[in-house]
């Protein structure tokens, strides 16, 4: 697998898991620039607490994310613990506490594991290497059923390589993930960090399996310049900032793919609404239908939860709007067309994407994304 250049990666068994990856750390021979994007949820891990603050410098060396245990609600120790992991690397490394950057991802509320870690991290950093990456893949992983890679060449020289996590706890507002990207570029913090809340309202603040955020959400670009292409113009930009959504788009729908007990994706779009906000409310109304998505499990072609949710937000659309299965219109000016459920029975069970489009008739505004049917085994895994 071809990687940016000066990045060595590894991921290793520490003991969080029962024999399973489950700690990985990333490495960049020289400084990189780096921007992120973190959950929104008020009460935060404190790996992610810790990580905002370091990230402040705009610099950074060294990426250690561990899986297994979210290090949340755990107070002033978790902190401490977060700190003393971070410390550790840069004294092995010979770099500053604040060139590591840190991830955690797993339970909530059980107590973090520093020991297990600590003890583990010249093995991790010993054997780190440029070809590596599927094992550090590996060791992020939650209830995903396989690792989320994605790249990008740029025909300015230079390539984007991401890594993601994630399978469950999926809402917009920065979806529930992991996620860490890493480009041998040059580009200025201020102009990446821009380029990557663009990206990601795009394609991770489109994915939703469940509707539960997450504490520890956390998106990471590394930006190394180890291949000496600077991005520093209006052209360049604009293709870095097309291959970024394009690596984040590929892992976003990996991870719906893979959301927890996922037998079909679905893409839902509102069409022509009179604002974009009016838009984005009745997609994310419709994606998180505990209803809506039962019923596209069970192949029922009951558009009528649908309309129940879309009414539910009071939002004075009126009745006078279209609904979608694929390119076969269910409901006209917000009357059903009831004779046609069984070529909809047949659209569901035939297909793993399904299209729901809702057409409003009210404006320019277009929103979509993507979510995912609810099965009993999202409730095994997640009881």
């Amino acid at each position: 697998m071809k990687v940016p250049q000066g990045y060595e990666f590894n991921g290793i068994s520490c003991g969080i898991k029962k024999r399973k990856k489950d700690l990985g750390i990333v490495i960049s021979k020289q400084s990189a620039t780096v921007a992120g994007v973190f959950t929104t949820n008020e009460y935060k891990s404190n790996s992610v607490l810790l990580c905002q603050h370091y990230i402040k410098n705009s610099r950074a060396r060294v990426l250690i994310v561990n899986s297994g245990n979210a290090n949340c609600a755990n107070g002033e120790n978790g902190y401490q613990a977060a700190e003393k992991i971070c410390a550790q690397v840069a004294r092995t490394l010979n770099i500053k506490n604040e060139e590591v950057l840190i991830a955690s991802t797993g339970i909530i509320g059980e107590p973090f594991p520093e020991n297990k870690i600590i003890t583990n991290l010249k093995k991790l950093i010993s054997v780190a290497g440029h070809n590596k990456v599927m094992d550090f893949a590996r060791a992020i992983m939650t209830t995903d059923t396989y690792p989320k890679i994605a790249a990008r060449n740029l025909n300015c020289g230079g390539m984007i390589l991401g890594v993601a996590k994630g399978a469950g706890m999926i809402a917009p507002e920065m979806a529930t993930t992991l996620c860490f990207l890493f480009t041998d570029v040059g580009i200025n913090r201020n102009v990446l960090s821009s380029v990557l809340r663009q990206a990601v309202d795009i394609t991770f603040n489109r994915i939703s399996v469940d509707e539960e955020q997450s504490t520890n959400d956390t998106l990471l670009c590394f930006a190394n310049s180890a291949c000496g292409v600077k991005i520093d113009t209006s052209r360049k930009i604009t293709e870095f900032k097309k291959a970024i959504s394009g690596v984040l788009q590929d892992l976003a729908y990996m991870i719906v793919s893979d959301g927890e007990g996922a037998t079909k994706i679905i893409k839902i779009m509102v069409k022509r609404a009179k604002n974009s906000n009016i838009a984005e409310k009745i997609a994310r109304r419709i994606a998180g239908s505990v209803l809506f998505k039962s019923s596209i499990y069970g192949n029922s072609p009951n558009w009528g939860r649908i309309i129940s949710a879309i009414g539910s937000l009071r939002l004075g659309i009126g009745e006078e709007f279209d609904v979608y299965y694929g390119r076969e219109k269910v409901v006209t000016n917000g009357i059903s067309l009831y004779k046609k459920r069984g070529k909809i029975k047949k659209y569901l069970e035939d297909n793993f994407e399904i299209d729901i489009t809702v057409d409003l008739k009210k404006g320019r505004a277009d929103y979509f994304l993507y979510t995912t049917d609810l099965s009993p085994e999202y409730v095994r895994l997640n009881s």
